[in-house]
């Protein structure tokens, strides 16, 4: 999957476990008889969802794109998202790759919602603290704006434990909208789902990678009108995606997926109708 970046960077995935969402509000307007065939839903109606990180390894950085959901939710928490993983995820699945919290260099969070950003922070026994001593996190400042101050529309996703020890150790960057965000790294903005998030841009000589969060969760939202309930302007999502998929397939970049169980990226082209994908890779 990665070997067109191998002159710029070693890439792996980092698999922080799994939760569940309800699958009408993951799919918006579009019928349960539709999506139930491609994302089948438990008897709670809810439906599997990964939080598949990625590690980037130029040499010289060493930079993790998201956290997962963390450690820190008590037992009804984990009990109502159906959370499995191990006890400090982030930890194991970063020595079986060969990394320690500490090799961690930078943090890119696409957005503060409590499953992209969970990660970012530990309880130690006496308070929360950043989980990676030696990093930078960035974000942008706008959904940082977003987290502090977040709309009742989706203030329930925005948890400051997992973002605000950061600022209280000095370890927060704060980006603009669409930003260069490191060397071969930028930030593509949007603002459907939530206000300011980013979209990570992971580029080499050869090829180009995009991190797609939440503005294309899983493989079934390549379909322009497949759009989350949770987003908070579906309209502008719908705008976003046009765009973004239109470039995608003129440019053949290779779309990961931080929340589809089955699959971690595709390659598309533009048919007569739809998008159609002409490289898919399974997760592992």
């Amino acid at each position: 999957m990665f070997d067109s970046f191998k002159d710029s960077w070693k890439i792996k995935i980092i698999e922080t476990g799994t939760f569940k969402l309800d699958g009408g509000a993951m799919m918006g307007s579009v019928p349960k008889v539709l999506w139930n065939k491609t994302n089948p839903a438990d008897k709670l109606n809810r439906i599997s969802l990964s939080m598949r990180c990625l590690l980037l390894d130029n040499g010289k950085d060493v930079i993790l794109i998201e956290t997962g959901i963390g450690n820190k939710n008590t037992q009804k928490f984990m009990d109502m998202f159906a959370i499995s993983q191990n006890k400090f995820p982030l930890k194991n699945e970063l020595s079986i790759n060969g990394y320690n919290l500490s090799d961690i260099t930078h943090v890119i969070l696409t957005h503060l919602h409590f499953d992209h950003a969970g990660g970012a922070t530990y309880f130690d026994g006496k308070k929360n603290c950043p989980t990676f001593p030696n990093a930078e996190y960035i974000i942008s400042k706008s959904n940082w704006d977003a987290g502090i101050n977040p709309s009742p529309r989706d203030k329930a996703s925005y948890l400051s434990e997992n973002y605000l020890p950061i600022l209280e150790t000095n370890q927060l960057r704060l980006v603009e909208d669409d930003d260069k965000i490191l060397e071969s790294i930028e930030g593509i903005s949007c603002y459907g789902h939530t206000d300011g998030q980013q979209l990570i841009k992971v580029m080499s000589k050869n090829d180009t990678l995009i991190f797609c969060s939440d503005l294309i969760p899983l493989k079934s939202h390549l379909r322009l009108p497949w759009i989350m309930g949770y987003d908070l302007n579906a309209t502008k999502t719908l705008q976003e995606k046009k765009i973004f998929l239109k470039e995608a397939a003129e440019k053949k970049w290779l779309l990961f997926f931080y929340h589809d169980p089955k699959v971690a990226a595709v390659r598309i082209k533009k048919n007569e109708k739809y998008y159609e994908i002409i490289e898919e890779y399974n997760a592992k």
